[in-house]
């Protein structure tokens, strides 16, 4: 177990939010009070001198909070309220303070960093094709050209899943566009094992990508 010098504030949406996720919906998707309460955002802030005064926390952040909940349901801002003020918040959303928060598995990633950087070093310790585990002197690397980098951009430097088809998925790395990988047409690429995998990848991966940038 590890503590975590945070406070956790737990959001419940009323049926103010309901109301307004139901009409941005189109009928397509119905939010209930027992989804909405089932389903319910923790927040994590830093400790605090006052542990009895959540008040004083709602007005440091719920615009935050606001706008992040609704995100949840829909991320075209148009379909947003316009006016958001604190007494809105309090009528949309309801709070509760948890004082003490325990991590009980701390080895594992905590934060979407956490889990970007730990799904990188596999991806660099890993043959994409056969799994086999590699060591750093291990393989080789292959790479392939993107015709546009840019619906990639926030993966720069991260790991980019490719379907290669409907059970299997191959993991790459977009390579940061200054880095020397990128200046050579390297734009994606795949830690392998051998020549066997490295020709299977070479193989597969160009109509995956095809694929993407059609259903794009």
């Amino acid at each position: 177990m590890s503590f975590l010098y945070r406070a956790a504030i737990t959001i419940t949406r009323r049926q103010p939010y309901i109301d307004w996720a139901n009409t941005t919906a189109d009928g397509e998707v119905e939010l209930t009070g027992e989804v909405a309460n089932d389903r319910r955002t923790v927040y994590l802030v830093a400790e605090y001198e006052d542990r009895s005064d959540l008040g004083d926390l709602i007005d440091d952040h719920w615009e935050d909070i606001f706008e992040s909940e609704l995100a949840a349901w829909t991320e075209d801002e148009s379909g947003w309220p316009a006016s958001r003020t604190r007494a809105m918040f309090d009528q949309w959303f309801a709070a509760e303070l948890t004082e003490t928060v325990i991590d009980l598995d701390p080895e594992e990633p905590l934060t979407e960093t956490d889990v970007e950087l730990a799904d990188l070093a596999e991806a660099f310790q890993t043959c994409a094709w056969c799994g086999l585990e590699l060591e750093k002197e291990d393989g080789r690397t292959t790479g392939f050209p993107l015709a546009n980098r840019e619906p990639f951009a926030s993966r720069e430097g991260l790991v980019l899943p490719i379907q290669i088809d409907k059970d299997d998925v191959l993991t790459g790395i977009v390579t940061p566009r200054d880095s020397d990988d990128a200046r050579d047409g390297n734009d994606l690429l795949f830690r392998v094992c051998s020549s066997r995998c490295e020709k299977a990848i070479r193989k597969l991966v160009p109509k995956a990508l095809r694929r993407m940038v059609v259903s794009s």
